[in-house]
């Protein structure tokens, strides 16, 4: 079913649509064999994703919409850097949903 959303659906929608899917992939995918480190919950499996007949499997957390790239950023910033605990001014440009609200400052 998500291949065919993502092959037949225009990008736009999937976009607006994936507020329904952060509010029940929760517990539809409710598990202990993925973390996904941005929110710390866990799931069963992620979901696919991909175009163009490259579709991955287990690459988008269906709590936070994010990809094995922004899940690898978010743990590089956590492991490596003091970007979470220092009092930093930081520009992103052109910021996806999943990074807007993982780097929003606390109590915003």
């Amino acid at each position: 079913m998500i291949r065919w959303a993502l092959r037949r659906i225009p990008r736009p929608w999937l976009i607006r649509l994936s507020a329904l899917v952060r509010l029940v992939g929760p517990i539809l995918y409710a598990g202990t064999r993925f973390t996904d480190p941005i929110d710390g919950r866990s799931y069963r499996k992620f979901l696919p994703y991909g175009y163009g007949g490259r579709i991955r499997e287990n690459a988008l957390s269906p709590g936070t919409n994010s990809l094995e790239r922004h899940r690898l950023l978010y743990l590089y910033l956590q492991r490596y850097t003091d970007f979470f605990s220092a009092p930093l001014s930081v520009l992103h440009i052109a910021p996806s949903s999943v990074s807007t609200n993982a780097l929003r400052p606390k109590g915003t």
